[in-house]
């Protein structure tokens, strides 16, 4: 694939960069100069900052994440539409994050719409991960069985998206108030945590009820 080839598939990402950019330029002269910017386990305010550390930072951060995406996806060839769907989850958390001080959005209800969007174009893609040391939903007993892999990767995908649109709707839906603490953060860990473990637990029945299992001897991905 050309270089160039392979920048017209970034589009939807860098598309998503630029209305960040726009937001975050279009809210800057909105705000004052010091803004909430950290919130304690109560979800009250106990810092304020710049505007600068409120609107850029995080964005950055996530920037930074992203770009050694980019070499580590030349190195994963059969994963890299994967990772091309990381780096777009990370570009539309940072957008959402924005909308926090652009629509004067509560903190708790960012988190749960912005990790609820990542995890439903994450699980879009799980279904598609080719067997990976370091891409997909990886267990001891999914490098034992291709089978136990390849069902373990749509399941977990599905269940991400499901969680993931979940997550959204309730916190576009309910009231912040309602939100803390029996949603965010309990209930959201304890259905996060225990679907991953009920997702491990099945991985290790995928791999026992397998005929004749076939390691995964080298994964390249």
């Amino acid at each position: 694939m050309t270089d160039q080839n392979a920048l017209k598939k970034e589009w939807p990402t860098l598309l998503t960069l630029t209305l960040n950019l726009a937001l975050i330029v279009w809210t800057w002269y909105r705000l004052p100069e010091r803004v909430p910017v950290h919130w304690n386990i109560h979800n009250e305010i106990d810092r304020y900052g710049g505007r600068f550390e409120a609107l850029a930072m995080l964005p950055l951060l996530l920037l930074a994440v992203s770009l050694p995406l980019l070499a580590i996806q030349r190195t994963m060839p059969a994963n890299a539409g994967v990772i091309r769907v990381v780096r777009l989850a990370l570009a539309l958390l940072g957008v959402i994050f924005t909308t926090q001080y652009a629509f004067d959005w509560g903190a708790l209800k960012v988190v749960m719409v912005g990790v609820g969007v990542f995890f439903a174009l994450l699980g879009n893609v799980m279904g598609k991960v080719q067997p990976s040391p370091w891409v997909g939903f990886r267990t001891r007993w999914t490098f034992l069985s291709k089978r136990a892999w390849h069902r373990s990767q749509r399941r977990s995908g599905l269940f991400l998206v499901c969680f993931g649109l979940l997550s959204s709707l309730v916190g576009l839906v309910l009231p912040e108030a309602w939100l803390f603490p029996w949603v965010m953060p309990l209930t959201f860990m304890v259905v996060l945590f225990g679907g991953v473990g009920w997702l491990n637990h099945l991985s290790y029945l995928d791999y026992k009820q397998d005929p004749h299992p076939e390691p995964i001897s080298s994964a390249q991905g």
